[in-house]
């Protein structure tokens, strides 16, 4: 077995594994996040605010990105709408995180480019179901 090719569980990771990038202010949240992606056979780089999400995207070039909604200057909404004028991005899946079910959530969805939403407290579960069914 090719050494280069474990993981830090032990495990394998597929040649080109899928690259997700999550952005939430909360460093617990992107750490459990992170450690079910990583688990899971998923790159992931982090962005602690909107404003990183841009250049972080660019550089790394998910396959998906999670956004929680509600951050410090710049929310989730508006890096939503600036990834989708990038053309690179204009498909790219991307997931609203939000602290509570909103009844706006359809519409904020639609007009920020959204492909899909999580409600916390994520299970891994719900979180690897949602990530499967985009990419």
């Amino acid at each position: 077995m090719d050494t280069n090719s474990l993981d830090r569980s032990g495990g394998t990771t597929p040649p080109l594994a899928k690259r997700i990038l999550i952005a939430d202010d909360t460093l617990s949240s992107r750490e459990l996040l992170r450690s079910i992606l990583e688990s899971s056979g998923y790159e992931v780089v982090e962005a602690e605010d909107c404003e990183q999400v841009i250049g972080r995207a660019t550089a790394f070039k998910p396959h998906l990105v999670i956004l929680d909604l509600q951050m410090p200057q710049l929310d989730g909404c508006a890096a939503a709408m600036a990834l989708r004028k990038i053309p690179a991005f204009a498909k790219t899946p991307i997931v609203a995180l939000a602290a509570t079910l909103l009844d706006a959530i359809p519409e904020v969805m639609e007009q920020a480019g959204f492909t899909g939403y999580l409600v916390k407290p994520i299970g891994p579960a719900r979180l690897r179901q949602c990530i499967a069914s985009l990419l």
